[in-house]
């Protein structure tokens, strides 16, 4: 994998980085709807609460809930363009070797494992890349997030 994850470059980097806030955010905006959503049960068990006050807590739960899915959407399209790059550039340097073979070497592949080789291997690792990381980086975030959340260190 490391021989692999080193043709990203710098600028695939950044757009990770750039991607790893977005889903920070997008994490911190998932959990703080369950506290509205109490909130709101609260007021309507209690009594005490308007209709007006259920609407305020429900509009800004809405609101957190709007922010998690347009930074979701961002991270998608990050993540999506970093896996296309990715994948191109694999595909050209895959190109560029089997261009460099010998007549010998080309003897001993067939066409139809070069054509595998170029597409279905590169595309396999361009979802691994897409679906993973989504959820090898959101994963641990969630994770410190949730249990800062449940021991109340977390700044509402």
């Amino acid at each position: 994998m490391r021989k692999i994850l080193k043709h990203l470059s710098a600028k695939q980097w950044s757009m990770i980085a750039v991607a790893t806030l977005f889903i920070g955010l997008s994490v911190y905006c998932d959990l703080q709807i369950p506290g509205y959503m109490s909130e709101i049960t609260i007021l309507i068990q209690g009594g005490e609460g308007s209709v007006m006050d259920v609407l305020l807590v429900g509009g800004q739960m809405l609101a957190y809930a709007l922010g998690g899915l347009l930074a979701s959407f961002i991270v998608c399209y990050i993540v999506a363009n970093v896996a296309t790059a990715f994948s191109g550039r694999l595909r050209k340097l895959t190109f560029d070797k089997t261009l460099s073979f010998s007549l010998e070497e080309i003897g001993r592949f067939s066409t139809a494992s070069l054509i595998t080789r170029t597409t279905n291997d590169i595309n396999q690792i361009q979802m691994l890349i897409m679906l993973g990381l989504r959820a090898i980086i959101r994963a641990p975030i969630m994770a410190v997030m949730a249990i800062a959340k449940i021991a109340g260190t977390q700044c509402s």
